[in-house]
This record gives C-alpha cells, sequence and structure tokens, in this order.
C-alpha cells in the first residue's frame, strides 16, 4: 500500500519532500554533518548534490494546477551547492534512503529512495500488527494497529520523508509495550524487548521531537504500572538492554539536536501574538485541522477530500476509543487520556510560545507519533473488558477493514487525480478518473493504483484471518 503512493508521487509530492531528498543526496556523498547556516529556504544548511535534484515546485499550494508544469528529475547531473531546510537533521534516516540517489540521481533514485522508506514503514507497521495479534489474547487490538494508521502516514511513508517512519516508530514502540505492561498474564518476551528497542531507538533518532516522543510514550506506559510487573521487568535481561539502547540513542538524539541546532527556526514576522492569543487560537482552530490532518489532507495541505471520508474514519475511531475508555479502569483511563494530552499540549504550547516569531507552524502528522496509541490502547482496553466474545471481536474488526481499506483507497485515488489533472470544483471540471489527466507517474498511474488495490487486498485477507487464531505465540 504505501509502495502505491511511492509509485504514483510526482517529485516533491510531500510537505518538504525536496528538502528532505537533497538532505539525503548529501548525506549519501558523505556530507552528515553540515554547517548550520541560514539558508533562503530558512534555517538549516548547504549540501553539494546533483543538480537534476533541485527543482521549483509550480504546483504546491495552487490545487487547480497539475505536476504536467514541473521540471522532470532528469538530465543535468552535474553537482551544485544547494540550500535545505532538512540540512541539519540527524542523518541515519537519510543515510538509509540516500544512496540510490548517489547511483542514480534520477526518477530510478527518487523511485528506491522512496521504496526504500516504505520497506521502513512496513517493517516497523507489521511487527506493531504481529504484536497486537500474537502476544495478547485481546484480538481486537489488532483493529486498533489498522485503524491508527491513516492515509497521512502511508502518504509519508511512500515519500522521502523521515515522518512517516517516525510514525511507524512510534506505533510500533507502542504496540510492544501494551501487552508487556498492560497484560500480566502474558509472559515477558525477548522478541518484544527487540522491538522495543528498535522502535524506540529509531523514533529517538529521526527527528528533534524523538528523544521526547520517545521518553513520553515510556512513561505513559510504566506509570502507573503494578510492583510485580517492574520487579521482573528489572529483573529480565533483555529489558535492561533495551532500557540501554533507548538511553544511549536518546542521548545521541539529544546532542545531535544540541549541536546542530535542528529545532532552530527562521523568524518569519508572525505578528503581534500574545501567549495568551496563541493559545486560544491553537485550541479553537488548530485543533481542529490537526484532527482532521491526523487523517489526511494530503499532498502540500492541498488536496482535502470531501467530508463523507472523514467523519467515516472518525466513526472508526470511535468505535474502539469509546468503548475501550468507558470500560477500563482509572488509571488506563489515565493513560489514553496522557495519548491524547501529551502530543497536543506539546504542539499547542510550543506553537502559541514561538507563534510571534515563526506563526503556526504545528501539523497534525507531528502529533502522530505518540497519538496513536489512542486507538492501540482503546482497541486492547476494549477487547480485555471482556465486552466482545471471540465473534463479536471477529465481526467489529471486519467490518473497520471493509470500511477503512476502501477510504485508503480514495485517498489515493483523489490525490493522484489532483497531481494528474489538477482538482476542480466546478460542474464543467470535477476529473474524477485517477488513470487520467496530463501528468502520470513514470511507472504508470495504473501501477500505482494496482499496488495498492493489491496492499489493501492483502491487509483485508489478514484482518479477515487474524481474527481467528486462538493460540498466543511462547516467548
Amino acid at each position: 500500500m504505501c509502495a502505491g503512493w511511492a509509485l504514483a508521487a510526482p517529485y516533491d509530492a510531500s510537505p518538504d519532500e525536496a528538502q528532505h531528498i537533497i538532505r539525503a543526496a548529501g548525506v549519501a556523498r558523505g556530507e552528515f554533518a553540515p554547517k548550520p547556516e541560514t539558508v533562503p529556504t530558512g534555517t538549516g544548511a548547504y549540501q553539494n548534490v546533483p543538480a537534476t535534484l533541485v527543482r521549483d515546485n509550480c504546483w504546491a499550494f495552487n490545487e487547480a494546477v497539475s505536476a504536467a508544469c514541473a521540471q522532470a528529475p532528469e538530465g543535468d547531473e552535474h553537482v551544485v551547492r544547494a540550500a535545505t531546510r532538512a540540512g541539519r537533521y540527524n542523518p541515519v534516516f537519510y543515510a538509509a534512503v540516500g544512496w540510490p540517489l548517489a547511483l542514480w540521481p534520477n526518477w530510478l533514485g527518487i523511485t528506491l529512495a522512496r521504496l526504500i522508506s516504505a520497506g521502513l514503514v512496513s517493517a516497523l507497521l507489521a511487527s506493531a500488527a504481529h504484536s497486537a495479534v500474537a502476544w495478547t489474547r485481546h484480538r481486537i487490538t489488532a483493529a486498533g494497529v489498522l485503524v491508527a494508521v491513516t492515509p497521512i502516514t502511508v502518504h509519508l511513508a511512500g515519500s522521502v520523508n523521515p515522518n512517516g517512519v517516525e510514525i511507524a516508530a512510534g506505533m510500533a514502540l507502542i504496540a510492544a509495550l501494551i501487552p508487556t505492561m498492560l497484560d500480566p498474564e502474558q509472559p515477558l518476551r525477548r522478541a518484544a524487548m527487540v522491538q522495543i528497542g528498535i522502535a524506540g531507538s529509531t523514533l529517538m533518532t529521526l527527528r528533534a521531537l524523538g528523544p521526547l516522543w520517545c521518553a513520553a510514550i515510556v512513561g505513559i506506559m510504566l506509570v502507573p504500572a503494578k510492583r510485580e510487573r517492574l520487579r521482573a521487568l528489572l529483573r529480565f535481561r533483555p529489558a535492561r538492554w533495551a532500557a540501554g539502547s533507548l538511553a544511549v540513542t536518546g542521548a545521541v538524539g539529544v546532542l545531535w539536536t544540541v549541536a546542530m541546532k535542528t529545532s532552530e527556526l527562521s523568524p518569519v514576522g508572525g505578528g503581534d501574538v500574545s501567549f495568551a492569543q496563541g493559545l486560544r487560537h491553537e485550541v479553537v482552530l488548530q485543533w481542529a485541522a490537526y484532527t482532521q490532518e491526523m487523517i489526511g489532507i494530503l499532498s502540500w495541505l492541498d488536496t482535502k477530500l470531501p467530508s463523507t471520508p472523514y467523519f467515516l474514519w472518525y466513526l472508526a475511531l470511535g468505535a474502539l476509543i469509546l468503548p475501550g475508555f468507558a470500560f477500563a479502569g482509572r488509571g488506563d483511563r489515565w493513560r489514553m487520556l496522557a495519548f491524547f494530552a501529551v502530543p497536543f499540549g506539546v504542539v499547542t504550547i510550543s506553537d502559541a510560545i514561538a507563534a510571534h516569531e515563526v506563526g503556526f507552524a504545528g501539523q497534525g502528522r507531528y502529533l502522530l507519533p505518540v497519538a496513536v496509541g489512542v486507538p492501540l490502547l482503546g482497541a486492547f482496553l476494549l477487547g480485555r473488558s471482556g465486552v466482545l466474545d471471540q465473534n463479536r471481536s471477529a465481526s467489529l474488526f471486519r467490518v473497520l477493514a471493509l470500511l477503512v481499506l476502501p477510504i485508503q483507497l480514495a485517498f489515493l485515488g483523489y490525490t493522484m487525480i489532483r497531481w494528474q489533472a489538477g482538482q476542480g470544483h466546478a460542474l464543467t471540471y470535477t476529473p474524477l478518473n485517477p488513470l487520467a489527466g496530463s501528468w502520470h507517474p513514470p511507472t504508470g498511474s495504473a501501477t500505482a493504483l494496482g499496488a495498492a488495490v493489491l496492499g489493501c487486498a492483502v491487509l483485508g485477507v489478514w484482518a479477515w484471518t487474524s481474527i481467528r487464531r486462538t493460540k498466543v505465540a511462547a516467548a
């Protein structure tokens, strides 16, 4: 499904993708820590990259214009000095995805870089799904994974942008911690500790907020916790190794952010906005935007579907979150509220503080690495409550799959129309064919859409069959 987005998208198709591609190409050439500078695009750095990767975006923010106006990333491969806002970001993600750009600085390299990102995200999401099915008796938890993977996550997964991997890492971390901390009848598993170490370490090293997000997730899951479980964890050697890996990568992530001034933003003249005014603006207006953006306002925040798909996705989330919260105990209700309050609170307060300098820079996708814990935990608590027997759990899971998987395809198809033909709102120009238009991806529109259809079909089969499993995996 992620590969469908990777194949469908024009160059610079997601927010700041060209900035991340330039960073990845620079890292692939050995430029891991360029000098932090103020560049024409804001705070960042310069990288020496092939000229084919430096392209203006003529269609972003103008939904009526297709990607046909853009110059393809082909041709001139001589090296130029290019500015990028991502120039100070931790190089780990860029080293993983950027090497094809050094070998093939054209559509081939870009597509391979995107597919590597899609593979990383898919591996993390698959580990989350496995832990939900194999490490707990409450199989409805897997429905939380399916519903938490919103279209914006899949879109980012199929682009050169660390945000997609960041969201998937948060989901894999939470999915492993839920059976470890909240299902005391299950044994402590070495595999779960490995997943916690890998997912948490990945989250720590991607973006400036990674260490904070990881600490918040672990703190929410540990407090309050049963003392017997904590003592068992302290005695379990794989748990100590996992904790050590998180401590080391967290320290490295913080040191990189401080040394490279990764979180520094260029003043853009946000206006005379007080903290109280900024806070009010965030809560009254931005929270609604964040909620919709966490489902998906795609491309360069210029592709918004009609309201119905969003309402249906909210229904899917509510089917797990509301009953899970209603039937949970006090401590677990606190956890669910914390998974909501921490990401919203951090972004709200930071935006309100800096609004007078940089405006309101927050987006819904920034909240997802932690906010995905709400449906994941809600689904687990719903299963643990005993309200649903196995047959009812299976029915709910399958209904949710039948609801959200077609919506995933609708988001991709609608965004492909926007890229290929532009979005129209007049009766005389409302394109609805994702296989037509003045621009098409190099591998063809049918190939991209077919990959996504195949992915959704496989996920549908998984949703239909995984709920039948009765044995919980051993350590």
